[in-house]
């Protein structure tokens, strides 16, 4: 400040000091792993679960690009410990005592004092390593399982409980075994607005119907569904819309939810996540009232498949795809499917929409302008008909893409942009 009177310069520095306390303040709420980590040799098992839980929170590998930015994006406590190589090397450190410690627990069957028996010593070592294998590097990690959570504006918080598989080489699909960023964006458009996606007025619906009334069950397809991200979270939404209700016809469930894919090995990764968030509980009439499929489905070769299996048959209200589009010729196959499986409006489907988000990856730009072309103005209705599936909205989405331990930055080299498209028949 070139010119000014005492008093100006001491509200400046008035000012710097109470910034500055502000930032210490901050600093001090930064709790290092020291104090968070509970001594091992005299915890039960079940503060040494929490304590694994909370270091799978940290250090859990991040799917890329899932992240949507918002206007007020502040870093957390977690990103600074996160971030620090010296508690990353502290976490290293603690877990391999913990494992040390759990084998001898486990050779001698010794139990802590206030042990419960709700947690399995063989289980806590298992996970330990796992996270152990993590902080020492991703590729080394091989199952990753994630817990997601999404608030939503209808029910509340949403978990998905999920695996991912390792990659293999020498097996071109076992991409299809792990979480995307674009399946976490578009779990957490539906989980945050239900309706935008039919599912609001299809509870409101049910909520309307007179009791006796024969309702036809609501209709999902997930296509490429991978480790089953969106249409699980789906699935949890309905689940919780149905809690006061149960289906008037006990062999006719409410809303069934078809998760498809082509791979055995990703087909196989998705019904154990299906399981793991859906286990059987033969008197749940609840959970009878969402039927849950995972079934193979091949788009290349479909639009020439002469009978279609029963799970197919019937076609669908709403269609999600996330991430699906990574070849030239992915966008014409999706087409040709849609054409069979996305439900034609009329009284008992007013609004069949297909659901997809892609992200503009500079080593898949041809491909994903396939989607415009193929499903724009210039797109091709079938031979005689009325009605041509096209793009109804288009929508752009940033996302940061945080590496695991990297620091916030400004470039734009830091975010992966998406965009959310609505197809339907015009």
């Amino acid at each position: 400040m070139a010119s000014g009177n005492a008093e100006d310069w001491d509200v400046v520095v008035a000012k710097d000091c109470w910034l500055g306390f502000i930032a210490t303040s901050m600093i001090t709420m930064i709790q290092p792993l020291a104090s968070r980590l509970p001594p091992i040799a005299t915890c039960s098992t079940t503060q040494l679960s929490e304590s694994i839980q909370y270091l799978q929170t940290l250090y859990r590998p991040q799917v890329r690009g899932s992240r949507r930015r918002r206007r007020e994006d502040d870093a957390s406590p977690d990103d600074d410990v996160r971030s620090d190589a010296f508690e990353r090397a502290y976490a290293i450190r603690w877990l391999t005592a913990l494992i040390a410690q759990l084998d001898v627990r486990a050779s001698y069957s010794i139990p802590s004092e206030s042990d419960q028996p709700t947690h399995d010593t063989d289980s806590l070592i298992q996970q330990a390593a796992s996270l152990l294998a993590t902080c020492a590097g991703v590729a080394a990690a091989g199952k990753v399982q994630r817990r997601f959570t999404f608030e939503s504006t209808l029910v509340g918080e949403v978990h998905v409980d999920l695996t991912d598989m390792p990659l293999d080489n020498h097996d071109y699909g076992s991409v299809g075994a792990q979480t995307w960023g674009g399946a976490c964006v578009l779990a957490e458009m539906i989980a945050e607005h239900p309706d935008r996606f039919g599912l609001g007025a299809w509870s409101s619906s049910i909520s309307s119907a007179s009791s006796g009334t024969a309702l036809r069950p609501l209709r999902i397809l997930e296509l490429g569904a991978g480790t089953g991200l969106v249409g699980l979270t789906v699935a949890k939404l309905v689940h919780a819309l149905l809690q006061p209700w149960k289906s008037p016809t006990p062999n006719l469930p409410l809303a069934s939810i078809v998760l498809t894919d082509v791979y055995p090995a990703v087909l196989d990764n998705l019904q154990s996540n299906i399981d793991a968030n859906f286990p059987t509980v033969p008197d749940d009439t609840l959970n009878h009232a969402i039927r849950i499929h995972n079934h193979p489905l091949d788009w290349s070769s479909f639009s020439t498949t002469d009978t279609l299996p029963d799970t197919l048959s019937t076609p669908f209200d709403v269609v999600f795809g996330a991430d699906i589009v990574y070849e030239a010729q992915h966008a014409v196959w999706i087409r040709d499917c849609l054409r069979s499986l996305l439900a034609h409006p009329d009284s008992s489907s007013k609004d069949p929409v297909f659901h997809l988000v892609i992200p503009l990856r500079p080593t898949h730009t041809f491909e994903s302008s396939m989607v415009e072309e193929v499903f724009g103005a210039k797109g091709h209705a079938l031979e005689g008909s009325q009605r041509e599936l096209t793009i109804l909205t288009k929508e752009s989405i940033v996302c940061e893409a945080y590496g695991e331990g990297s620091e916030r930055s400004c470039m734009n080299d830091d975010d992966v942009e998406y965009v959310y498209y609505r197809i339907g028949w015009t």
